[in-house]
């Protein structure tokens, strides 16, 4: 009897009205059952309904193709020529992607080394303390996140130190979503967020006006790593420190070594960034703006469990966001160009665990650096 079934089954999948269907019920309830298991941090449904980020829906198409033509690595080179262009195309990348980011990783736009047993978010909250604390933020202290994302740094410092925290970001998409979040977290009278450049700090802020400023992962974005610390330099008040979680290529990386660089250029080319540095490349930037360097340190190189372990172990909600917002795009519930979006993303997630692998790169150099007092 069951094999008569199973024949009469396979006839009627002949059809290719039956197929469509019967592949149409699969993936829909299979994304049903995805999203009422809690395999995603976010309905996918409310997140790609609509637009992506702050584009319309009928740009996000032709928005990620100039990006991607922009952000063609030139062999260990970065974009070359184009360097000066990267605030337009990074604010473009932002419009692009902040709403997968938010959906798929969180509030907070950066990595962490994690200790065994430790959880992906108290790990994320521990590496954004961590950095508070080395430029001896507390209460009564006014500091600046320079490259803020939609604040999940900033509300979580501002609550451990009680300081008051004014996010700069290029995006006006960011700047809404900090508005909002900042709002619900109960710190809006602790905190601030301007829309800007961040290679123009002294068109927005007076000199000498914060006690403190860190960055979490966003100088990688700036064209020109002396320029944007020497805007820093400006805001700081004479005796203030500064802190930054740089993106960098370690000592083990060989500029001979084909793999290596295709892995870091790939790296480049998925997160927006003109080039890739080396520690010795920032040291002397901050010279050169006028700080003194206190120190730096890897922190990738601590923690029981490596940074990158984050991105494998989301790897299956990746590949189910991938296919649905495949099937959302050719149902015209996402705009087109949607799933295009996700795949740089999911290609830079895989240079991203190889650099780790490698030791090649690090997300999360430290760099501190002092404005001097006279």
């Amino acid at each position: 009897m069951a094999p008569a079934i199973v024949d009469d089954i396979m006839v009627k999948l002949e059809n290719p009205t039956v197929k469509w269907i019967t592949v149409a019920a699969c993936v829909g309830g299979g994304g049903y059952l995805a999203v009422k298991m809690s395999l995603f941090r976010k309905n996918p449904f409310q997140v790609f309904s609509g637009k992506t980020g702050a584009m319309a829906k009928n740009l996000v198409d032709s928005g990620i193709s100039s990006y991607n033509e922009f952000f063609n690595q030139e062999d260990g080179k970065g974009v070359g020529d184009k360097k000066l262009s990267t605030p337009e195309f990074v604010n473009k990348f932002y419009s692009l992607i902040t709403d997968f980011y938010e959906y798929g990783w969180g509030e907070s736009f950066h990595f962490a080394a994690r200790e065994v047993g430790e959880s992906f978010e108290k790990s994320i909250i521990r590496q954004e303390t961590a950095i508070a604390e080395t430029v001896g933020l507390k209460a009564g202290m006014k500091c600046i996140d320079l490259g803020c994302g939609v604040g999940g740094p900033l509300r979580n410092i501002v609550k451990a130190t009680g300081a008051h925290v004014t996010g700069i970001t290029i995006n006006e998409y960011q700047i809404e979503r900090n508005k909002l979040l900042n709002k619900a977290a109960g710190i809006e009278d602790l905190s601030d967020v301007v829309c800007g450049d961040f290679m123009d700090l002294h068109k927005v802020f007076k000199p000498n006006t914060f006690d403190a400023a860190y960055s979490i992962e966003a100088m990688c974005h700036a064209p020109d790593t002396a320029a944007i610390y020497k805007q820093v330099f400006k805001v700081l008040k004479p005796g203030a420190l500064f802190s930054s979680y740089e993106w960098l290529r370690t000592n083990k990386y060989d500029p001979n070594n084909k793999l290596h660089v295709d892995v870091v250029d790939g790296i480049a080319k998925g997160n927006a960034l003109p080039d890739v540095r080396t520690i010795e490349d920032c040291i002397a930037a901050a010279k050169s703006a006028g700080f003194e360097v206190q120190y730096t340190f890897d922190r990738a190189t601590t923690g029981g469990v490596p940074w990158q372990a984050a991105m494998k172990s989301a790897r299956r909600a990746a590949y189910l966001t991938h296919i649905l917002t495949g099937v959302l795009e050719f149902l015209r519930f996402a705009p087109k160009g949607t799933q295009a979006v996700h795949t740089m993303l999911l290609k830079a997630a895989v240079n991203l665990e190889k650099g780790g692998d490698l030791g090649i790169f690090s997300p999360m150099y430290l760099i501190v650096m002092k404005k001097p007092v006279a």
